[in-house]
């Protein structure tokens, strides 16, 4: 093989484990156990009381659900710095497009506060892969 890099991720990195891979599956773990909350404790509480926090309650599994999989993507390919950008923007990107084509799908509803949510979650992660670089720096824990 002489070229065996890809779009997400290269050989090389994907049979590593590295800091990095870790911190990815733990951030998409808390991001996960956050969106749940956020479901099953926040939501009920903004309608049962009748506060307007602007959409976020409608769009939190969007808003979340985004993170946890651009990490848990992440923490599989085991991307590298400039390939995590491709990753960000496909899984973003991707999601948006679903949503845009909820009309045409079985049992689908449209909400433009989806789109907002996974936007804005696209853009967390970004920001939260930014955080992490600068705070760690990244160390091979395990190479096959």
């Amino acid at each position: 093989m002489a070229n065996s890099n890809n779009f997400f991720t290269d050989k090389n990195a994907i049979k590593t484990i590295d800091l990095f891979r870790v911190i990815y599956i733990i951030v998409a773990i808390l991001a996960f156990l956050l969106t749940e909350a956020g479901r099953y404790i926040y939501r009920p509480y903004i309608y049962n009381n009748g506060i307007n926090d602007f959409g976020i309650a409608d769009s939190i599994g969007n808003l979340g659900g985004i993170v946890v999989q651009i990490f848990f993507m992440l923490a599989i390919l085991n991307s590298q710095r400039k390939k995590v950008f491709n990753v960000i923007g496909f899984v973003t990107i991707g999601y948006i497009i679903y949503e845009i084509l909820q009309p045409y799908l079985p049992k689908g509803v449209f909400d433009w506060k989806d789109i907002y949510g996974t936007f804005i979650g696209g853009v967390v992660s970004l920001f939260i892969w930014f955080i992490i670089n600068k705070l760690f720096e990244n160390k091979v824990i395990y190479k096959l």
